[in-house]
């Protein structure tokens, strides 16, 4: 008798966070890129013997999954200027991947591979977690993280996974079980593009500086004095190092602020919301003296981490990384408070069919010119950002955006 193939979710819902793939004992699903450049579970029907478990695992096809109660929230920065300058925001995720290194065990975080492809890898040293810092705006590939990380629980050994909240709760599904060794930590997330999209600008890049790119910081900070950069990306090339990517090359991160092409799912993201599901969320604090004052005002330039401590497990932790760190007890309003990925989805742009009509037919430079010029808005913007220092233009924002404090 013929087994029946097992029905996978849709691919509009898909995260690609691999349970499906880690749970199949007959190795009968891969991942493989569609049309667009994004990773979706493809069965083997020779291989599949219909047992059906891909299916009741997957966490956006099966939601058995329980979310957490309102959070505790902090506002908090590293006390290290150093390891503060080399972290996105306030370098929260950092202290506590340190604290749980630190105690002799294994961290699981997003970082580029060898093609600049985002992969998740595992860090068991301090150095180690390097390349996880910094923000990777483009979908990271669990690849087969998720069976050594049960491998490493049965074993005892405590496990700190970070990465976005649909990774999480693939990695929670798969576990089907309560381990008391192990805390997640979910980012607030934006939305993330399939990684074909960033190929192609990295191949872009690459052409136009003749060069191999090595890494890649969205948002980079100067190593002067810990200031963020508001107004170019930065590249770096094996042989010609840190170069600026000003706005007018950076024509991805243009489509990504714009939703423009974002994988499907994160037009109705079932990760966010105020209750989630992993013990620790991590975002930039964006909102932070919008609902009482925050003195510190200056801080915010520097980088300010939002720390929501979702279970009891984190509460106990944060007790073990607080003296790192500056902290605050803010409010889960305030969290929210200009952070909308916290709680809502992305808003698909009525541009996204279009681009994808024309994405693998046309140029970088032709898909800049079309989809990712400035505006007269966002050229004012940029030229603020350049000209003043970040101080100013945060000051203006807050002041343009109004605070009840």
């Amino acid at each position: 008798m013929e087994n029946k193939l097992p029905q996978l979710c849709d691919l509009d819902k898909c995260t690609a966070c691999t349970a499906c793939v880690n749970s199949c004992a007959q190795v009968a699903i891969t991942m493989l890129e569609n049309e667009k450049g994004e990773l979706h579970p493809v069965i083997d029907a020779e291989k599949c013997i219909g047992c059906g478990l891909c299916e009741k695992i997957c966490p956006e096809k099966n939601d058995s999954l329980s979310r957490n109660e309102l959070p505790t929230v902090y506002s908090c920065w590293l006390k290290d200027s150093v390891n503060r300058k080399q972290s996105t925001s306030g370098g929260v995720a950092y202290a506590i991947s340190c604290s749980v290194i630190e105690l002799g065990g294994h961290v699981w975080g997003a970082a580029y591979a060898d093609d600049m492809s985002p992969v998740y890898i595992e860090a068991n040293t301090i150095e180690e977690l390097r390349p996880i810092q910094k923000s990777k705006y483009v979908q990271c590939a669990p690849r087969d993280c998720f069976k050594k990380i049960k491998e490493e629980l049965k074993r005892g050994e405590l496990v700190l996974f970070t990465g976005t909240s649909c990774h999480a709760k693939g990695l929670l599904s798969f576990l089907r079980k309560k381990y008391d060794n192990l805390l997640t930590l979910d980012l607030v997330c934006h939305g993330v593009p399939g990684q074909g999209v960033f190929r192609k600008y990295k191949e872009y890049l690459e052409s136009r500086y003749n060069d191999d790119l090595d890494f890649f910081t969205f948002r980079p900070k100067r190593m002067r004095d810990g200031q963020e950069e508001t107004y170019y990306t930065l590249a770096h090339f094996k042989t010609k190092g840190d170069v600026k990517v000003q706005k007018v090359e950076n024509g991805y991160f243009v489509g990504f602020q714009r939703n423009i092409f974002l994988r499907e799912c994160c037009y109705n993201c079932l990760g966010n919301g105020y209750q989630r599901y992993t013990d620790f969320t991590v975002a930039d604090f964006w909102g932070v003296g919008k609902v009482k004052p925050f003195p510190k005002w200056r801080e915010r330039t520097r980088g300010i981490s939002m720390l929501a401590l979702n279970t009891p497990n984190a509460k106990v932790f944060f007790e073990k990384i607080k003296d790192k760190m500056e902290y605050e007890l803010r409010s889960i309003e305030e969290a929210v408070f200009s952070n909308l990925p916290y709680t809502k989805s992305s808003v698909k742009s009525p541009r996204a069919e279009a681009f994808w009509a024309d994405w693998q037919t046309l140029t970088w430079e032709e898909l800049t010119a079309k989809y990712f010029m400035m505006v007269r808005k966002d050229k004012i913007l940029y030229n603020i950002k350049r000209i003043f220092p970040p101080i100013c233009y945060y000051m203006m924002n807050y002041w343009r955006n109004g605070s009840s404090g």
